[in-house]
């Protein structure tokens, strides 16, 4: 036969329609399934490890992506370390932990004369004076930080300087000196720190805040309401200390450090 005859019947009663296939057609039909089926085969198992090499193409080149990015920050940090670590040495030889070529007795005497300079440079006047900070003025809007946050006699032993990262100023004091707030606020922070020893941050109602460093105890909690002269710790030599005294700083509304010198004046 050179015809294979197909037969369709789509109900019973209907007429019989027949499709006549030539034999030499179906084989073709058939050798053309095989071939495309073949071909198919043949191109997944070859580009099954192209596709592969793709993907690790691509995830290699994100690997990359991540590595460049890794190798600049640590760049990054290499030079910050670099700056943090020439700072040290700085603050080192400055408190005389370190030697600089100068002699000691060099050393010892070019830290008295300092502070000689700083008492009679920047002295703070005792309680009762016009720095006293529970005597200002009324005038004075008591939510801006005025006036010095201690009742004592004493002087600045640091003054303010972002160049070495000292962001407020020193006062000398005596062990256990009272510590007052010089503007009414609430305190955000009073716990202790490695760095900064017992230290009180009070928020001012005007976005002001106040920092107030390395007392031995405190004398209010986070959360409370203070007003100006209002006793809140007690100063000390706790943290990255060279010796008794209070690091008082002050922060604009940003957030940023500014001199607290010319606040100082009720």
């Amino acid at each position: 036969m050179k015809y294979l005859t197909l037969m369709i019947i789509p109900y019973p009663g209907a007429e019989v329609r027949s499709i006549r296939i030539r034999h030499s057609t179906l084989r073709a039909v058939a050798v053309l399934a095989v071939l495309l089926f073949s071909v198919g085969l043949a191109g997944a198992i070859y580009l099954r490890p192209v596709m592969h090499k793709a993907r690790e193409y691509d995830r290699l080149q994100a690997e990359n992506q991540l590595l460049t990015l890794e190798k600049q920050k640590i760049k990054e940090l290499s030079g910050k370390i670099e700056d943090i670590d020439r700072l040290v040495e700085k603050i080192q030889i400055a408190q005389g932990a370190k030697h600089s070529g100068v002699s000691a007795e060099d050393s010892l005497a070019a830290a008295a004369n300092n502070e000689a300079a700083m008492k009679e440079m920047y002295p703070l006047a005792s309680s009762g004076s016009r720095y006293n900070p529970t005597e200002a003025q009324d005038s004075r809007d008591s939510k801006i930080p005025y006036g010095i946050p201690v009742d004592e006699k004493s002087y600045i032993s640091r003054l303010f300087n972002p160049d070495i990262y000292h962001f407020g100023i020193d006062i000398a004091l005596k062990q256990g000196t009272p510590v007052r707030t010089t503007a009414d606020g609430v305190v955000t922070n009073a716990k202790k720190d490695e760095d900064l020893g017992f230290y009180v941050m009070i928020k001012h109602g005007n976005g002001f805040s106040t920092l107030y460093a390395h007392n031995s105890r405190l004398a209010v909690k986070t959360g409370d309401r203070v007003r100006r002269g209002d006793l809140i710790a007690y100063s000390g030599n706790l943290g990255l200390s060279s010796g008794p005294h209070l690091h008082y700083a002050i922060f604009d509304q940003n957030g940023n450090p500014i001199d607290p010198l010319p606040y100082l004046e009720p």
